[in-house]
């Protein structure tokens, strides 16, 4: 039973991995085009979040333990999960960008979303703290 729980944590983090894996070549694509405060801000946050999930995806047993004894450090993550969204959203500005019908981003929001809740608990992340994704800055593309 233990060693199944540490399997379903190991594969949400994994997933979390993938996921910023995912956004950082989207990034890498965009970001030639962009200078955008916000996007620099989201990019910092999914590698320090990266690697947060890959110190502990490094060996299961290590990570369950963590996990049993350290609900400090995931109240630490979280929260510093949530400071830097309300930072990103106290410096959206909605004439800083060229506004567009098409979110190339959304889904991977989305994944972001759902793979930080599922790690850190439903109840840890709320949905007040998180922008909705019409109030996300959206761009056109063209440079």
């Amino acid at each position: 039973m233990f060693n199944e729980w540490c399997k379903v944590k190991n594969a949400r983090l994994e997933s979390i991995s993938n996921t910023c894996d995912r956004i950082e070549k989207k990034f890498q694509v965009t970001n030639k085009k962009l200078e955008d405060l916000s996007i620099s801000h989201i990019k910092d946050q999914l590698k320090i979040l990266k690697n947060h999930v890959l110190e502990r995806v490094d060996n299961t047993n290590a990570f369950a333990i963590h996990l049993e004894r350290s609900d400090s450090e995931r109240e630490k993550l979280k929260n510093g999960i949530i400071a830097h969204v309300v930072q990103i959203h106290k410096n959206y500005e909605p004439n800083s960008y060229i506004p567009t019908h098409s979110t190339p981003l959304t889904e991977e929001k989305n994944s972001v979303k759902e793979g930080l809740t599922s790690f850190l608990g439903e109840n840890l992340i709320s949905e007040r703290y998180i922008p909705k994704l019409e109030e996300w800055p959206t761009f056109s593309g063209e440079g």
